[in-house]
């Protein structure tokens, strides 16, 4: 079952999410079901907790399922000491936040916190599937560093305020301020130059 524990962490609030989005319910049962989903979730990291070994360095609470065995991909998720703690930190403050808009009241609650929710499984995938680089950076470690600095580069070049960004805004701030030059129409049966 700790196996599964980081696995539940991930995919739960991703599940609550997708329940507040798809499943027609009243405004009021729509942050009570969130702030339910966000308690569960500090539930099963104190679960996760419980079962890990903090004198053993090593990845802990991990699964992995291949998914293309002829490319070598894989589902590998689990927890190292310091992600746990930053998993705890993801939890806490996501249910504070699904508790406080609940008890305020938020406009567009089924937006909200469907958002927030997936927002915290999408954090706790995040710190889980960190391991990922470290397998990479052991197994590949002349080409892990080019995959990152090829990443960086897209990241910096595709950002809406990347260098295409800036490119492409320059072009339309130079289009602008052209003036636009008419060309006068010709009407059929008159000369251009006003003879008749």
């Amino acid at each position: 079952m700790t196996s599964w524990l980081t696995t539940i962490l991930i995919f739960l609030p991703v599940a609550g999410a997708l329940l507040v989005w798809l499943v027609p319910m009243p405004a009021k049962s729509v942050g009570s079901i969130a702030a339910l989903v966000s308690l569960v979730e500090i539930a099963v990291w104190i679960a996760a907790v419980e079962h890990f070994d903090f004198g053993s360095g090593e990845l802990q609470l991990a699964q992995q399922r291949p998914w293309f065995r002829d490319l070598g991909v894989s589902y590998h998720v689990g927890q190292f000491g310091y992600s746990l703690w930053l998993v705890g930190l993801t939890v806490v403050c996501g249910a504070a936040a699904c508790l406080y808009a609940w008890w305020v009241g938020r406009e567009r609650p089924r937006a909200y916190f469907g958002l927030l929710l997936f927002l915290t499984g999408a954090v706790v995938g995040v710190f889980a599937i960190e391991v990922v680089s470290f397998v990479l950076a052991d197994a590949y470690p002349t080409v892990w560093p080019v995959i990152l600095g090829v990443l960086l580069l897209v990241v910096i070049l595709f950002r809406p305020s990347g260098l295409i960004g800036l490119v492409l805004d320059q072009r339309a701030r130079a289009g602008a301020f052209r003036v636009a030059v008419r060309r006068p129409r010709h009407v059929p049966g008159k000369a251009a130059d006003g003879a008749a």
